[in-house]
């Protein structure tokens, strides 16, 4: 595998045959990730904050329990955002469902 750079495309040689892609077209696939990353952040955030708010407001902090209660009692709002933004990001990868041929060529090529 040899790869290459010139004039704004990045050419990259696969036993023998060449595949040209822009530059543009990698940056565009960078600026996609940086926003689905952004996207599961704030609803890690806005579910935590609402699991939480709801949580405390609705029947606020139990007295006399014992120590490993608090600790399930505080990491529940933590697992159900984790969970929440775990599916969103399944969600929002497979919705845009958009294999790179670079991608394709590279994991086709290393595996």
């Amino acid at each position: 595998m040899l790869w290459y750079y010139t004039e704004g495309e990045l050419t990259l040689k696969v036993d023998e045959e060449e595949h040209k892609f822009s530059l543009e077209e990698l940056i565009s696939s960078s600026s996609l990730y940086r926003e689905r990353r952004r996207k599961v952040q704030i609803v890690f955030f806005s579910s935590l904050l609402l699991t939480g708010s709801l949580q405390l407001f609705g029947g606020g902090i139990p007295s006399d329990q014992d120590f490993y209660f608090y600790i399930g009692y505080f990491a529940t709002p933590l697992i159900i955002s984790g969970v929440l933004s775990f599916l969103s990001y399944l969600w929002l990868r497979l919705n845009k469902r958009e294999v790179r041929a670079m991608d394709a060529i590279l994991k086709k090529h290393f595996s």
